[in-house]
């Protein structure tokens, strides 16, 4: 699974959208928990693991709790950033 070119803005933006419609639904939202799952195995690999780093960089704010997790990977997959 590679990274395709993204901007980190937009990705932002696309990440509180995933982020604040995970908080307005209580994380009751079909693939939540998979998400999650897929965010640890997503930050295994070097390469992704550095977009996770520019992205906390980015909005100076590490990636901590699962809400977070899983509104990262809904916000790579609406964009389609993932091959």
């Amino acid at each position: 699974m590679k990274i395709v070119n993204v901007s980190i803005e937009k990705f932002a933006e696309q990440f509180k959208k995933e982020y604040e419609f995970l908080y307005d639904n209580y994380d009751r939202v079909a693939g939540y928990n998979e998400a999650v799952d897929a965010f640890d195995v997503f930050i295994q690999d070097e390469q992704r693991a550095a977009f996770v780093g520019e992205f906390a960089k980015y909005r100076q704010d590490m990636i901590t709790s699962d809400r977070e997790a899983a509104a990262f990977m809904f916000a790579l997959d609406a964009m389609g950033a993932l091959e």
